[in-house]
Parts: C-alpha cells; sequence; structure tokens
C-alpha cells in the first residue's frame, strides 16, 4: 500500500501537465481496448463459417449460404450477402454493390483509431510543456533564493523531468497499439477484397455452366 501510494505521489510531482497526461493517457488505453475486442469478438469472420458458405455457394445452394451468413453481421459476411442480393444481375451490377457494401464498412473499422493517433502526437508536447515550465519554475526559485538551497531547485527539474518521461512513454504505447490496430484494419480490407473477387469467380462458373448447351456437356461426358 506504502508503495502505491508513493508511486502516486511520485507521478503528481510532475506538475500540473500530468493531469492531462493521465487523462489523454487513459482515453487512448479504452479506445485499445474497445477496438482490440471489437476486432476479435465481432468483426472476426470464422475460417469454417467461410469455408462452409462457400461450399454452398458452389453447390448452388445460394439461399442456405444467405441465410448462414445474415446470421453473423462481419464485414466479410455482409459482402457475401450483398454478392446474393445482386447475384442474377449483371456482373457490373453485383459486382458495384459489394464494393459500396466495402467501402462502408471501412469508416467503421477505422471508428476511433484518430483518437490513438491524435495521443501519439499530443503527448511528447505535453511532457515538453511540462519540462518547459518545470525549467521555469527552477529558474524563477534560483533568482529568489540563490543556489544556497539546492533541494528547492531540483523540485522542478524533477518536474520537468517526469513530465517529459511521462508524455513518452504514452505515445511509445498509443504507436505500438496504433500499429497493430492499423495492420489489423488493412487484414480486413484484404479479407474483404479476396471474398469479393472469389464471389465474382462463382458468379462466372455459374454464367459459364448456365450457357454450355445440354448437348455440348453430353457430348463432352462422352469422349472423356
Amino acid at each position: 500500500m506504502h508503495s502505491i501510494v508513493s508511486g502516486i505521489e511520485f507521478i503528481f510531482r510532475g506538475g500540473l501537465m500530468m493531469y492531462p497526461l493521465l487523462l489523454s493517457g487513459l482515453v487512448a488505453l479504452t479506445v485499445i481496448l474497445e477496438r482490440v475486442l471489437v476486432f476479435r469478438r465481432y468483426y472476426k469472420t470464422s475460417p469454417t463459417l467461410l469455408t462452409a458458405v462457400f461450399k454452398q455457394l458452389k453447390g448452388g445452394q445460394l439461399t442456405q449460404a444467405e441465410e448462414e451468413c445474415r446470421k453473423v453481421l462481419t464485414p466479410a459476411t455482409s459482402i457475401i450477402v450483398a454478392g446474393l442480393e445482386h447475384f442474377n444481375n449483371p456482373l457490373a451490377e453485383m459486382e458495384l454493390c459489394m464494393k459500396n457494401r466495402a467501402e462502408c464498412w471501412i469508416p467503421i473499422l477505422e471508428s476511433r483509431i484518430d483518437v490513438i493517433d491524435t495521443v501519439i502526437t499530443a503527448a511528447p508536447l505535453m511532457g515538453l510543456l511540462g519540462t518547459i515550465t518545470g525549467m521555469m519554475a527552477s529558474f524563477e526559485v534560483l533568482s529568489e533564493k540563490g543556489v544556497n538551497e539546492p533541494n528547492a531547485i531540483t523540485g522542478g527539474v524533477a518536474e520537468a523531468l517526469i513530465a517529459t518521461a511521462t508524455g513518452l512513454v504514452i505515445a511509445l504505447i498509443c504507436l505500438v497499439a496504433y500499429n497493430y490496430l492499423t495492420s489489423q484494419v488493412k487484414l480486413f480490407i484484404y479479407e474483404i477484397e479476396a471474398i469479393g473477387s472469389r464471389m465474382i469467380e462463382i458468379r462466372l462458373a455459374a454464367d459459364r455452366k448456365l450457357e454450355r448447351p445440354p448437348a455440348a456437356r453430353r457430348e463432352k461426358s462422352t469422349q472423356s
């Protein structure tokens, strides 16, 4: 308990700039945890589900595949549903619908990540401001009491160093989290693009089956 109290006292020795620094760190931490939870629990699509859905699509079970996708709302399943809604329409219309649905997901995936980017920039600046105010306090004490009371001068120096260190630590943690979250967004975008391409592939295969005459199919099977 004593160590916790000492730690809190040490932190707040950094001066007034410690309050906005700690507040910005708390906000960034909340956003990081919320984004990680959302990406893993709500937006990630099970590979088993995708395998089963594409197996149904290749077998011509479009209704069953759409019903399975509607049970789970993720970026991947929404693209499949968008493609199935226009599966019998012209290919360009189906592709455009999937593209529009994918573009709707991008701002949702990137939501609140800019808050972390702002903290990355602001935290070192606030720490630097704490450094300046701490040094100003030290020089003020030095001008009033001279060099005869070094302990009073070192208090301002400590304030400057604590604020700077805190700002850098917050910025470094947020930078790692920001890079991780942006990489996850890119993975979701790549997954959406890949699924859109597979939907187009399945649609083209279905069109080829419809265009091939029954007699030609029988003749090919006889020759083989």
